[in-house]
Parts: C-alpha cells; structure tokens; sequence
C-alpha cells in the first residue's frame, strides 16, 4: 500500500548547499506536539547555514496519511527510509544527516540498524534506548499531567497491563501491537550503520546514562544538562525553544558536513 506522509522543504539559497542533506525525525505523541516549533527552528538554522532540510510526519500522525490505530515502528521505519529517499532524490545531496528528538533519534537509528539507509551522521536527542522503560515513562507522565491538570477532582482510570504499560498518552492511542514493538527495543544491542553518532544529553527523557550502552559507532557526546526544558507544560505555553540545544546542534553537523 502506497504511503503517503506530510513533508516541510527547507532549501537554502546559497549557491553551494553543504555537503549533506538533513532529516529531522519527530518524537511520538504529546512530545511531537510540543518538539514542533523546535524543529522549525532547527529546520531554519540548518537552512540559513546552507543545508536542504526535510521536516515530516509519519504515517498515522500529524498531518500525513494513516489511522492512529494502525501505526507500527516497523511502519514509521519505512516512513523514515521513504523519507530520506526524496530528500536525497530532491536535494541532490550524496550524504545523508539524520537528527532525532526521543524516539525520534531511535527511529532514525532503527532504520540504519534494520533497513538499508546509510548516514552520515546521526544525531539523537535525548533518545530512546530501552522502549519498555519508555513505556513506563509514559504511563508515569500521562498521570502527572492529568494530576496536575485537573487536580484532586481527578480519578486516575489510565489502563495499563502487568508490565506498567498504558493503553494511551495523553490522548495518543498505544495498541498492544504498537506497545509489543516499542517494548522489544534495546538500542544498545543495535549495530547503527552511520559513520558519526552524536549523543545531545539535556536529562529531560528516561534514563540518561542509557545512551552509554550504545554499541558501535563511538558516539560523540553534548551534554546541555542546564538546557530549557523543552517538554514542560511553562516551555509549551511560552513557545520556549531550547537554543543552547539547536546551536550545539547546527555547530556539530556544521562540522561532520562542511
């Protein structure tokens, strides 16, 4: 079945464009939500500094084609691939920079470890590396939200299984199929077909020493941990973009891909 995703072209106006062309792979649920200004920003810095940048949707979420039900990582892997094929085919760029918020960065890294895409350089943000803790995660923030939303009137009726794991975030469908898939991740075990791994580390998603168990290749690492907290309900409300983030960003894909 032919897929069809929601793309933003960012096209730099310089003569010679960089290198290499940019990818920028969205979070899941609440978090894309509140990650999508960020990546505008990253997406326009990228391009004033000379880079063809592809921002984009998944199949099933934002703006792109799909049900919410029917959503799968294996799925969202192939949207990256996709994804990455017209940017390359458009841009004419050789190489290729993949940047990643959350399970963003994951999804990037999944589609170099279980499909053909090859990267210059990856970059993840924050990243995802055991889906079950992940899940976990969820679950802890989707209550935390509504505790606070809705104060002591609220009656928590989140449904989760056994293993802690929610039937939604924050509104966001998780079918047991999608959860099983996300569970089963351990990015640590995973051979990333990259030449360049960076690692931004800001302490503001799941376990941040889990990036450490990372394989192969070396990854170089950035930490922000005094970086604005970019997933906050005061950070959604003021439009908050975390800078020290996007330039460390833009500097380091600077360097990889002049």
């Amino acid at each position: 079945m032919e897929r069809r995703l929601l793309g933003a072209w960012h096209a730099p106006q310089r003569l010679r464009p960089r290198s290499a062309a940019v990818l920028l792979c969205n979070p899941f649920g609440e978090e894309a939500a509140r990650a999508h200004r960020i990546y505008r920003v990253l997406a326009t810095q990228l391009e004033r500094s000379g880079f063809h940048v592809l921002r984009f949707d998944y199949g099933g979420t934002g703006d792109s084609a799909g049900e919410s039900a029917d959503v799968s990582v294996a799925g969202w892997i192939d949207d990256v691939a996709l994804a990455a094929e017209q940017l390359l085919a458009r841009s004419g760029a050789k190489k290729l920079v993949a940047i990643g918020l959350r399970l963003g960065g994951t999804l990037a890294a999944l589609a170099t470890a279980r499909g053909n895409l090859r990267l210059r350089h990856l970059v993840l943000w924050d990243p995802v590396v055991d889906g079950a803790a992940y899940l976990r995660e969820l679950a802890a923030l989707h209550r935390s939200y509504m505790r606070s939303e809705m104060g002591a009137a609220w009656t928590d009726r989140l449904r989760v299984d056994a293993d802690g794991v929610p039937a939604e975030a924050l509104g966001v469908p998780i079918s047991a199929a999608l959860a099983a898939e996300l569970g089963a991740i351990d990015l640590s075990t995973e051979a990333l077909r990259t030449d360049h791994v960076t690692v931004i580390g800001t302490g503001r998603g799941g376990d941040p020493g889990a990036a450490a168990r990372l394989r192969r290749p070396p990854v170089h690492w950035i930490e922000l941990p005094a970086s604005e907290a970019w997933n906050s309900d005061a950070a959604l409300n003021a439009a908050i973009v975390p800078m020290d983030a996007v330039q460390a960003i833009v500097a380091r894909v600077e360097e990889l891909s002049p």
